[in-house]
């Protein structure tokens, strides 16, 4: 995730809509010149084993120098997918793989076109527990600016281990499906609410259709595999729209809506009726 930061005396206050593109492990990011090879980690990791993994950050040829600060925070997660750092006081998740992790060097200075090595290292505890466990590797340059205001530009690298030995559950349940009201009978938008109630992450994929009172199939959609998976204990949000090849009539009308990994295994499935 990439994220632009303003500093306003001692706080940094978030300014810019985040942006999360998935990136495979070996791909590179670049924002405002500041670069990362790497840009996320995921392994598997046995309890009482020392992880290690390096990551590179890098300055473009057009930038000026600038000092550069690295920290492991925990991972959060909007309902829409992605990632965001938690800082160390709030990051209270089972989950989490924070507290035995850490990166070096934790500060730095690059000149334009240097490259600089960051290794992401701990021990797991013998206790870590079953499932998986995660955090956020938050890279952010010193604010840049002079007076009260200034600018930081920040990427942070999601870190998912699975532990190995251990069962990795997972299961999921929708929440909530709710159609936009007043109801359509032209388009009918929905969204559904689905959480992950396992204890290891995955990405999901949404198929749905809505029948008449006959059981008529009408009108169907998919939703291609998520671009980022979902996290323990996190929802997803899934917006999606029917369109029926006529407008509805007055009538009683159902909607059967159901998650499934991304290679079609069953996660949960829902029913809604609802009326024109």
């Amino acid at each position: 995730m990439v994220i632009l930061k303003m500093s306003r005396k001692k706080n940094l206050i978030v300014i810019l809509i985040w942006m999360q593109v998935l990136l495979m492990l070996f791909v590179s990011t670049v924002y405002g010149g500041l670069g990362v090879k790497g840009a996320t980690i995921e392994a598997d990791v046995a309890p009482g084993e020392h992880f290690s993994q390096d990551i590179i950050v890098y300055l473009t040829e057009t930038n000026s120098s600038v000092d550069i600060l690295a920290d492991v925070m925990g991972y959060g997660q909007p309902s829409q997918g992605g990632s965001f750092e938690i800082p160390p006081e709030d990051d209270r998740s089972n989950y989490t793989a924070r507290p035995f992790l850490t990166v070096t060097p934790a500060s730095f200075r690059l000149e334009p076109g240097q490259e600089q090595t960051l290794t992401v290292q701990g021990d797991i505890p013998s206790d870590v527990g079953a499932g998986g466990r995660y955090a956020i590797v938050n890279i952010h340059t010193k604010p840049i600016g002079n007076g009260t205001v200034g600018i930081s530009l920040a990427i942070n690298i999601p870190v998912r281990l699975g532990i190995v030995g251990t069962e990795r559950i997972m299961t999921g349940e929708i929440e909530d499906i709710s159609l936009e009201k007043p109801v359509s009978p032209i388009r009918q938008n929905a969204t559904l609410e689905f959480k992950n109630t396992g204890n290891y992450h995955y990405q999901v994929k949404m198929d749905a259709t809505m029948s008449n009172e006959e059981g008529t199939v009408l009108a169907t959609v998919s939703q291609p595999v998520s671009y980022s998976p979902v996290l323990p204990t996190s929802a997803r949000i899934i917006d999606f729209s029917f369109l029926p090849d006529k407008a509805l009539v007055p009538g009683n009308y159902n909607i059967h809506a159901s998650v499934t990994l991304e290679d079609g295994t069953p996660l949960a499935s829902k029913e809604i009726t609802f009326k024109v």
